[in-house]
């Protein structure tokens, strides 16, 4: 890793630090880099905390000392609750069962437990057992954000208000309790903090990016967190408004017939090599491995070459090989259609082949309107046109890493200059570790949560148009 002075390695700090143990740990997919706004001071204070991220899919956390604010160690982890659905309406509706929501809640706590065990286990004190056991102790303090359901499973809460219109969460103020009473085991004596939702399904995590953002700069933000449940605000000087739209798991790689987390084999770039007619795509795969499928950066990427190269149409209807041909598509390219039983897309070669169907365009084009007209729906809100908008920040394991210019061809972003739209890593949780190592950000963001105007996008008639245009490819 290399930095200028302004841009320290969060591990170890040091300009030049070569890729250390941490700095390794937070370049995931979950999480980029942590960089406090300006203005934000910490407050000291003994032992350790820990700032956790959870996701529907994809759990995230940092252990940090209290009282330097030195971040210490990072870990990610999946959420082990997807065996009862991917989705957040399929886990919602297994939590309406009380035998379930246990499960669901200890399943969570466990995993927890294990990733803060995990991150504090290098600093455990080597000697006698009791002094082994006084490490326990030493986590004084841990904030947890997450979407409204995820939040409200950890607490135990039987979901009714988010199963049915208006859609409104079942709970609003700041929880905070003895880990032992929420069941944990490792986290048992410390005091966990559990953030509240903005309203609906715009939950705790979305009001943590709200902060952050908040503190950064002034102006006409919108700022898109991208994941299961996409959550997107927008901030226009005193009129502030949030959203959440059902982008699915297509975007993070699920929901496709080839796709996969952002892990080794994954491809997570793909891009055009040669000149016309002697075009060919090329893929590049997450650690130099054999093709085993395709994370959500290299989905978006395919797509928008697609739509370059033709083979796909505004529509986002795939075209056979005479169609292709008679449209101008590279031979090469031609040569990857497959039209054998569904209509296909040979991405990689036969030997480990990977491909995108006709089937997987339509879920990714169902992500992509979903976030689009939320977008739009509070654009309109706020009496804005896109161009209007002074900056975009992009967070979450997908904003994170996704190429901005394929994000625009697609149509899941308006047309913006680039140097507008900024990755910005696990808003969420940097959020997160900010109320963590201040009370004064704690009470800030507590208050905050009532200013911003939850719009239900279920409700709105104006987003039903919206997800219908936008279907197509509108760019």
């Amino acid at each position: 890793m290399i930095a200028d002075k302004k841009n320290k390695c969060p591990g170890c700090k040091r300009t030049d630090c070569g890729g250390c143990g941490i700095y390794r740990k937070l370049n995931t997919n979950k999480q980029v880099r942590i960089q406090f706004p300006p203005d934000f001071r910490a407050e000291p204070a003994q032992g350790l905390g820990i700032s956790f991220d959870v996701g529907t899919t994809t759990l995230a956390g940092m252990l940090w000392d209290l009282g330097n604010a030195s971040l210490l160690d990072a870990e990610t982890g999946t959420n082990p609750q997807a065996v009862f659905g991917t989705d957040v309406i399929s886990r919602l509706q297994a939590a309406a069962k009380e035998e379930n929501r246990e499960k669901m809640r200890k399943m969570l706590t466990d995993k927890l437990d294990e990733m803060a065990f995990q991150m504090v286990k290098p600093f455990i004190r080597t000697g006698r057992e009791e002094e082994e056991k006084a490490t326990w102790t030493d986590i004084k303090k841990v904030v947890i954000v997450g979407n409204t359901a995820m939040c409200e499973i950890l607490l135990g809460i039987k979901p009714e208000g988010l199963l049915k219109a208006p859609f409104t969460p079942d709970y609003k103020q700041i929880r905070q309790r003895k880990g032992k009473s929420f069941g944990f085991s490792f986290l048992q004596n410390a005091d966990i903090i559990v953030l509240p939702p903005i309203g609906g399904y715009v939950g705790a995590d979305a009001l943590a990016v709200y902060h952050y953002v908040n503190s950064c700069e002034k102006g006409k933000i919108l700022a898109v967190d991208i994941g299961t449940n996409g959550e997107i605000l927008l901030l226009n000087g005193s009129r502030k408004f949030a959203c959440s739209a059902a982008a699915g798991p297509a975007l993070e790689g699920g929901a496709v017939c080839c796709g996969m987390r952002a892990v080794k084999g994954a491809i997570d770039m793909v891009s055009l090599n040669g000149r016309f007619p002697m075009e060919d795509i090329v893929c590049r795969v997450i650690g130099e491995a054999a093709p085993l499928g395709i994370c959500g950066s290299g989905l978006m990427d395919a797509l928008a070459l697609l739509l370059q190269t033709g083979v796909l149409d505004s529509n986002g209807y795939m075209k056979n090989s005479r169609e292709a041909k008679a449209s101008g598509v590279p031979p090469r390219i031609i040569r990857r259609i497959e039209e054998k039983g569904e209509r296909r897309f040979l991405l990689t070669d036969e030997k480990h082949p990977v491909y995108l169907t006709a089937g997987d365009v339509r879920q990714l084009q169902l992500s992509i309107s979903a976030i689009r007209s939320g977008i739009e729906v509070l654009l309109k809100k706020a009496g804005l046109a896109s161009s209007e908008l002074n900056r975009i920040y992009l967070a979450g394991a997908f904003g994170c890493y996704i190429d901005i210019e394929s994000s625009i061809k697609t149509g899941l972003f308006p047309k913006l200059p680039t140097e507008k739209i900024l990755q910005a890593g696990n808003l969420a949780g940097t959020g997160a570790a900010m109320v963590l190592l201040s009370s004064h950000a704690l009470l800030k963001m507590e208050k905050e949560a009532g200013n911003i105007v939850h719009v239900e996008l279920a409700e709105d008639e104006e987003f039903k148009e919206l997800f219908l245009f936008n279907m197509n490819f509108v760019n």
